[in-house]
């Protein structure tokens, strides 16, 4: 076994405010952990994840999973993994990282776990220089020598005018971990068990430890309030946008643009200023998205245009165009050429090829074949009040519906039929027939000259 990795994820995280565990706040649609479980998978043949019973377990793939129950502080919760994990070779090298620093990356891993192998030691930190190292453990020196790492809570006033802290990222020899973890008391004012006393009790030992600082500086060094995860979010974010435009995407300003992790985007694509694409979108070649849009979870194929719009797990196929301020709402899905223009709104709908709603209508629960037009103006009723499932709505292929038409669902309009304009539907339409479906017109004559008499 070249080396495993220890994830600790099971802290609290007060300072976040939230109900929401703090390794699960997320960064570009995944929660900050899967970042440090990515670094992690580049240099380890096995990571083990410590978290908590709040943390929802689903969220993990192909990494072990082990609870910290109390939440006892970091000593325990490597103390779990290691009893979970009994099989580990007690030379076998172990890499501790913490779960909320997401700008950790597997280069940097490397690079520390080659420090521990060059300088044959028994633990190797790594530690960074911080323009404000308020909340940091402090590394401890003896000149240039280590002698330990201190808690901010913990740290004398002299202690916390040091600037070089710790990352909270170590390599112990496994045999060495597991003395020194079953040597750690809670002799602290938080009443926890901190790693970080494991360094002290094996450097009184004998074991070497080693100091390796990091050669980049980062801006955060572990995420722990909002303010925080803005940062590692702006970097993060920064770096989707850079590889997706040397791939071949342009994007016209990358200050107001916000791309998921989990988005893949052909080339030739065009994302205007003011869009945001989230979850496990795709879009295809050729595409042109925004200004102003929001899209989620949804397939877009190519030569696709969405302006001004709002596109809610959705498929769309070739040519379609959407907007301006259209609401594509789930389970809707366009064939070819399709076109959902100003002010539409459609819900679990499909729509075959060629077909149009221009302007101004509600498309529910309903399946339009090709060729159809659907007039401004024009709803399917789907929901009676009544009864919570919806009500389908049919229209058969090359059908035209007039403007300002209600279709009371459940009904078909047949293919070829028409739909006068103002009509309420409420019958089935046979094909190429001609509904109609509007009060008589009654013209009173004069009716409105007598009445501006009779007020005088």
């Amino acid at each position: 076994m070249k080396n495993v990795c220890i994830v600790l994820a099971a802290g609290v995280g007060k300072r976040m405010h939230s109900s929401l565990p703090k390794v699960m706040h997320p960064i570009c649609g995944r929660p900050m952990v899967q970042y440090v479980i990515d670094a992690a998978r580049g240099v380890s043949d096995k990571v083990i994840v410590v978290i908590s019973e709040k943390i929802d377990k689903t969220v993990f793939s192909n990494v072990e999973l082990v609870y910290q129950k109390v939440p006892l502080g970091t000593g325990d919760a490597v103390k779990q993994a290691l009893t979970a994990s009994c099989n580990i070779p007690d030379e076998t090298p172990v890499l501790i990282v913490t779960g909320d620093n997401p700008l950790i990356k597997s280069s940097d891993l490397e690079e520390l776990l080659a420090f521990y192998k060059d300088t044959k030691s028994g633990v190797a930190l790594l530690t960074a220089l911080s323009d404000n190292p308020i909340g940091f453990g402090r590394i401890v020196r003896c000149k240039t020598d280590f002698v330990k790492i201190v808690e901010e809570k913990d740290a004398t006033e002299e202690e916390k005018k040091i600037n070089e802290i710790n990352t909270g990222i170590y390599v112990f020899a496994k045999k060495y971990l597991t003395d020194a973890i079953n040597e750690i008391t809670p002799n602290n004012l938080q009443k926890e068990y901190y790693l970080t006393d494991a360094l002290t009790i094996l450097k009184k030992k004998g074991v070497k430890v080693s100091v390796k600082k990091l050669k980049r500086k980062f801006p955060v060094y572990g995420v722990n309030n909002r303010k925080e995860l803005s940062i590692a979010t702006k970097i993060i974010q920064g770096e989707i946008l850079d590889k997706l435009m040397l791939a071949g995407v342009t994007i016209i300003n990358t200050d107001t643009i916000c791309i998921d992790f989990d988005v893949k985007i052909e080339n030739d694509v065009t994302i205007l200023p003011g869009v945001l694409i989230q979850g496990k979108t795709t879009i295809g070649k050729d595409c042109v998205i925004g200004p102003n849009t929001r899209i989620v979870d949804s397939v877009i194929k190519n030569h696709v245009n969405v302006q001004y719009s709002v596109v809610r797990q959705a498929n769309m196929g070739d040519n379609c165009k959407i907007g301006p301020f259209a609401y594509v709402r789930p389970d809707s899905k366009m064939s070819k050429n399709v076109k959902i223009g100003t002010f539409v709104e459609v819900k679990k709908s499909q729509f075959g090829e060629n077909t149009k709603v221009p302007h101004l209508s509600y498309i529910g629960d309903t399946k339009v074949g090709k060729n159809v037009n659907i007039g401004a103006g024009t709803i399917t009723c789907n929901y009676n009040g009544l009864q919570s499932k919806k009500k389908p709505t049919f229209i058969e292929e090359d059908v035209f519906i007039g403007s300002h038409n209600t279709l009371v669902a459940p009904v078909k309009i047949g293919k070829g039929a028409y739909t006068a304009a103002g009509s309420v539907i409420t019958e089935e339409v046979p094909e190429d027939a001609l509904a109609i479906g509007r009060a008589k017109q009654i013209n009173k004559k004069e009716w409105a000259k007598r009445r501006k008499k009779s007020n005088g």
